[in-house]
């Protein structure tokens, strides 16, 4: 039997260059989106709390932040930005509902 044969015979693999661990960890983070999203969400944390920490204590000190706190400060950013996201949505909902309400009715 030739070497070629035996090639032919074998199940066609992909490519490690064009399907590699890259690759491999995308399709398993998007296996789940709610696990991708809560991965994305602390990477994201992480990478704002290094961000801030390049900043001297009294740069820190006027935005409200404290260096030993720094940490907590960014999670309860997030958690105020997401409620208040929130309370406008609820708004807008509110006000969508009125305008419907308000819309003349067409005579028949």
């Amino acid at each position: 039997m030739s070497l070629t044969a035996t090639n032919q015979t074998q199940p066609a693999r992909p490519s490690l260059r064009k399907d590699g661990m890259i690759s491999l960890w995308g399709r398993f983070r998007y296996r789940k989106p709610e696990a991708y999203d809560a991965w994305l969400q602390e990477r994201d944390m992480t990478i704002i709390t290094a961000t801030l920490m390049r900043l001297s204590e009294r740069q820190l000190n006027r935005l409200g932040l404290s260096r030993a706190t720094l940490a907590l400060d960014v999670e309860d950013l997030a958690l105020r930005a997401k409620r208040e996201a929130e309370i406008v949505h609820e708004v807008l909902e509110l006000m969508q509902d009125e305008r419907e309400e308000n819309r003349p009715i067409a005579a028949e």
